[in-house]
């Protein structure tokens, strides 16, 4: 299962955002529009290069959750 990393997006900077990772490489892009989250399957990016796009709150790898 490849990695995925959720990112953190200020309110209505998720088109930016999305534009910027494009430009980046990134072609697995999920918008989750109501919780202002965008899902990415990170290539050769590093985490404090997503982190320093304007309008990225946060960057964090999906982890599983057992209770």
């Amino acid at each position: 299962m490849k990695t995925k990393w959720l990112i953190s997006v200020e309110h209505g900077a998720m088109e930016q955002v999305a534009k910027e990772l494009r430009k980046k490489g990134i072609a697995d892009i999920e918008a989750l529009d109501a919780i202002g989250v965008i899902v990415i399957v990170p290539g050769e990016q590093k985490i404090a290069d997503i982190k320093k796009i304007d309008g990225v709150i946060n960057v964090e790898e999906e982890r599983d959750i057992s209770i």
